[in-house]
């Protein structure tokens, strides 16, 4: 059996909010002789950025106006199923890429783990909760922080009341 974990040092150190996973790695391993490859990666993405966009922005979106995403499914178009397909679609249109081919040239859609969480959070994402935010879509999303929160009561809003 392989354990993969991800870490981030600095001065030699691992740093706090990766210690604790690093640690648990470690605690998981059954006793006996182990072997570690540690190597240089460059941090792409942190999958917790895709709790917020598949979870609340997406499912908005699929909630709101997803009968306006339709898929050709054989001979006819249907409405989409999930926030998958609605993503598939979003990544077309603000992540795409130009693959060039012995056949032509075609605009395909790039993986969105390409980018930063900076990059996915503060272009890919904002530009989709802005655009979706107008008319003719009218998407009323919460904050990052509001859905932390929200998730926390498990998935039900709190009334605080004004003291």
């Amino acid at each position: 059996m392989a354990t993969v974990i991800n870490f981030e040092t600095i001065e030699g150190k691992v740093t706090p909010d990766t210690r604790e996973d690093f640690a648990g790695a470690i605690r998981s391993l059954s006793d006996g002789w182990h072997r570690a490859t540690i190597e240089d990666v460059r941090r792409g993405y942190t999958s917790t950025r895709y709790k917020y966009y598949f979870g609340h922005v997406l499912h908005t979106i699929l909630l709101t106006c997803g009968k306006r995403f339709q898929v050709l499914d054989g001979d006819t178009f249907r409405p989409v199923r999930d926030t998958t397909e609605i993503h598939n679609g979003m990544k077309m249109k603000y992540n795409p890429v130009i693959m060039q081919t012995p056949f032509g040239n075609f605009t395909v859609p790039d993986s969105s783990t390409s980018l930063t969480d900076k990059e996915f959070i503060n272009e890919f994402e904002e530009q989709i909760i802005a655009e979706f935010s107008e008319a003719p879509f009218n998407c009323e999303f919460m904050s990052r922080e509001e859905y932390a929160i929200f998730m926390k009561n498990g998935g039900r809003h709190v009334v605080i009341e004004p003291a």
